[in-house]
C-alpha cells in the first residue's frame, strides 16, 4: 500500500473520533460546519498522509474473492474527504500555497492507490481527478512561482503514474482468485452461494456447474482450464491494447475465444472490471498532461506577457494526446490559447465540450465545481 502501510493504519484517530468520523463517512451531503469538523477529527491521519505520501510507494497487491470488500476502503474514503474539503476551502479562501501544495500530495497519493487491482485504480483515480476540478479553474490566478511548484508536482504524481499493464495484470490475480472461489463452492456443493453474490445473471452459469458432476476426469479439468485461459487472455488482451493509443485499440470482440464457454455468464461477472477503470485511466492521464501544459504556458505567459506559439519546447510524451497519439490541439494569439484532446470520438470539434469536459473534445475543467 501507499509507503508499505495499510490505509486503515494512516486513518489512525482517537476511538472516539474516529468513530464521529467513520459516522460521517457514510452520508451524501454535508454542510460547511460538518466538513470542517470532520477535518479536524481527521488532523492525526492526515498528518501521517502527508508523511506517507512524501515517501516512494510499494503497493503490495493481494486478490480477494468477490465475497470479500476491501478492508482498506473506508480509511481512504475518510483520507480522501479530509484531504479534499481542505483543499475546497484552501482555494474558497483564496489560500493558493497550501492548496498548491495539497493537490500536488492528492494526485501523487492518488496515483499511488492506482497500482493496485480496478477498485483501487478506481480510488485512486477519483482522488486525483476531484484534486484536479478543484485546483484546475484557479491556475490563471496563481502566482509564477505557485504555477512552478504546482506543475512540479504534478509532473512528480504523474512519473508515478503506473502503466495501465500493472493494474491488468493485478487484476489477472483477482479474476483467478475469483475462478478459484466457484470452483471451492463447485466441491462443497454450495451453488447457491455464487448466485447470492455473483448475482441473478450467472444463474444459467449455475445450472450448468451443477451438472458437472465431480468425477468427471475430462469435461470438469476442462471447464475449469479453460475458464483460467479466457481470465489470462482477458487481462492480456486489456494490457497490451492499454499501451496504444485509444484510436488504434480492438475491441475485446476481438479476442480468439473459445466456441463453447459454459462459464460465459461467469466471465461476464468476474472479468467486466477492466473496460470502466481504463476509460477512466485514459481520461485521468489526458487530463494530467493538459493540467500540465496549461500550467506551464500560464507560467510563461506571466513571465512574457506571451503564450509559446507551439507545444515544441514540451516533451513529446507530455504534449501527446492518448486519445489521438497525437499532439494536443493548441493554438495561441499573444497571450490567448486553447489545449484541448480529440477525445473519445477522435475527432478535432475545435475544442467544443460538454458540462462533464469529455464530449465531443476533452478539455482541463474550467469552472469550480
Amino acid at each position: 500500500m501507499l509507503a508499505a502501510r495499510r490505509a486503515e493504519e494512516l486513518a489512525v484517530v482517537p476511538a472516539s473520533e474516529g468513530k464521529k468520523a467513520r459516522d460521517l463517512a457514510g452520508k451524501l451531503t454535508f454542510t460547511a460546519a460538518e466538513k470542517r469538523s470532520f477535518i479536524g477529527r481527521m488532523a492525526p491521519a492526515v498528518r501521517e498522509f502527508r508523511r506517507a505520501s512524501s515517501l516512494g510507494c510499494d503497493y503490495r497487491f493481494a486478490a480477494t474473492p468477490p465475497t470479500d470488500s476491501d478492508p482498506n476502503a473506508t480509511g481512504w474514503r475518510l483520507i480522501r474527504n479530509a484531504v479534499i474539503w481542505q483543499l475546497e476551502i484552501d482555494l474558497e479562501e483564496g489560500d493558493y500555497g497550501p492548496a498548491v501544495e495539497l493537490a500536488a500530495m492528492a494526485t501523487k497519493a492518488g496515483f499511488d492507490l492506482a497500482g493496485g487491482g480496478a477498485a483501487s485504480a478506481d480510488v485512486g483515480l477519483q482522488f486525483a481527478d476531484d484534486a484536479r476540478r478543484l485546483i484546475a479553474p484557479h491556475i490563471p490566478l496563481l502566482g509564477s512561482a505557485q504555477v512552478a511548484r504546482l506543475t512540479a508536482g504534478m509532473k512528480r504524481a504523474l512519473a508515478a503514474f503506473p502503466q495501465f499493464g500493472a493494474i491488468a495484470e493485478n487484476e489477472k490475480q483477482s479474476f483467478m482468485t475469483g475462478i478459484d472461489w466457484i470452483q471451492s463452492q463447485y466441491r462443497a456443493g454450495t451453488f447457491d452461494e455464487i448466485d447470492l453474490y455473483l448475482g441473478s445473471s450467472v444463474r444459467d452459469a449455475t445450472t450448468y456447474l451443477r451438472q458437472l458432476k465431480p468425477d468427471d476426469r475430462e469435461k470438469r479439468p476442462a471447464y475449469f482450464e479453460g475458464f483460467a485461459k479466457e481470465a489470462e487472455a482477458y487481462a492480456d488482451w486489456y494490457r497490451s491494447q492499454s499501451a496504444l493509443p485509444v484510436v488504434k485499440r480492438q475491441p475485446p470482440e476481438k479476442m480468439a475465444l473459445a466456441k463453447e464457454r459454459p462459464w460465459r455468464r461467469y466471465a461476464a461477472s468476474l472479468f467486466g472490471t477492466l473496460p470502466p477503470i481504463l476509460a477512466r485511466y485514459d481520461a485521468t492521464l489526458a487530463r494530467t498532461r493538459l493540467m500540465i501544459l496549461t500550467g506551464e504556458v500560464y507560467r510563461q505567459i506571466k513571465l512574457s506577457q506571451k503564450a509559446p506559439k507551439s507545444l515544441d519546447g514540451f516533451s513529446s510524451e507530455l504534449a501527446t494526446d492518448p486519445y489521438s497519439g497525437m499532439k494536443f490541439r493548441y493554438e495561441a494569439t499573444g497571450a490567448e490559447f486553447r489545449i484541448y484532446s480529440v477525445g473519445p470520438n477522435f475527432r478535432d470539434d475545435q475544442g467544443a465540450t460538454d458540462s462533464m469536459y469529455i464530449n465531443p473534445d476533452l478539455t482541463l475543467e474550467t469552472n469550480p465545481r
